[in-house]
């Protein structure tokens, strides 16, 4: 009786120990895969999750190819002609293509035929920009004639010009205003402004006259834009509302607050993505007798396919 007492309370001892050593398990079996999806699966399905994300990320694109346009752009004193160039600006590609223009090319404006200078003196702005377009074939979007005074706020935001490389020595002083236009053949010194700009693309002897000024005006403009892309991208980003009030407060132009508004985000994309977007191209021609310069007959077409329009235009 005695033994049969005996095995039964060994019997449930056994089982006692079998159970805690099962629950113990089952406990530390709990919280060691509770510890596991905390400090391993979880943080790694978060990072692949973070890594799917960028990768979705990288491959979408942003559609901004409605926002490409032509502009001219027209530096004017008054009546007097500083400076004219058409830009091609491409915020989808980061690219803008530049096309200085001679206020001496011959075109045509309906009945009327002359040098550009002479159509604006007679129909001002819209003359001027009807005869660019007659002249390469093409439609300019958007004006501006900008002052020079709204040119040197401009090229504040800008953040000046430090590339640019003067192809002669520049001595001169306009016995008019007393301005003193005075630099040396090579790299630039120091960081020009709005001010600066203007004297050397109206610089009056430059050893080639007009020619020389025609490039003058495209490497400044590449200079000018690619300076700014470089070094100056992210603060023309934040003022780029002031931008457009210096453009709109100081210019002749047709942009609005609407239009403006919608190509604000393209450019700012540009800003945020493109580097050394600019380049420019001589239109071909030939400078006459008279010191007029004459497009070749191919000169239209060359440009247009520089612009990216000549199967737009074939459409």
């Amino acid at each position: 009786m005695v033994n049969i007492k005996k095995h039964s309370s060994q019997a449930s001892v056994v089982i006692i120990y079998l159970a805690t050593m099962l629950i113990c398990l089952l406990l530390f079996g709990f919280a060691a895969v509770t510890l596991l999806d905390i400090f391993v699966t979880q943080p790694a399905l978060e990072a692949e999750a973070a890594e799917s994300g960028t990768s979705t990320e990288e491959e979408e694109t942003v559609d901004y190819s409605d926002a490409t346009e032509t502009i001219l752009f027209v530096g004017a004193d008054g009546q007097n002609l500083n400076a004219i160039v058409l830009l091609r600006v491409n915020p989808q590609e980061g690219t803008i293509a530049i096309v200085p223009v001679s206020k001496y090319t011959i075109a045509t404006v309906d009945s009327s035929s002359g040098t550009i200078e002479s159509l604006f003196d007679t129909g001002g702005i819209s003359y001027l920009k009807t005869a660019v377009e007659n002249a390469f074939g093409l439609t300019c979007d958007k004006y501006i004639k900008i002052t020079n005074d709204g040119w040197a706020e401009l090229v504040e935001y800008t953040g000046g010009m430090t590339s640019y490389v003067f192809p002669e020595d520049l001595y001169y002083k306009d016995t008019e205003t007393g301005d003193l236009t005075s630099f040396y053949a090579g790299n630039s010194t120091r960081t020009l402004w709005g001010d600066d700009i203007r004297r050397i693309v109206t610089y009056p002897l430059y050893s080639n006259g007009e020619q020389t000024t025609v490039q003058v005006i495209g490497e400044i403009a590449v200079a000018l834009i690619n300076d700014a892309f470089e070094s100056n991208a992210a603060s023309m980003k934040t003022n780029i509302q002031n931008i457009f009030n210096t453009i709109y407060n100081n210019s002749d132009t047709d942009i609005t607050s609407k239009t403006f508004a919608a190509v604000r985000d393209a450019y700012e994309y540009m800003l945020e993505t493109a580097s050394s977007p600019a380049t420019y191209r001589m239109p071909r021609g030939e400078w006459n007798s008279s010191g007029y310069f004459e497009l070749d007959p191919e000169a239209a077409a060359e440009i247009q396919e520089y612009f990216g329009l000549t199967s737009v235009l074939d459409e």
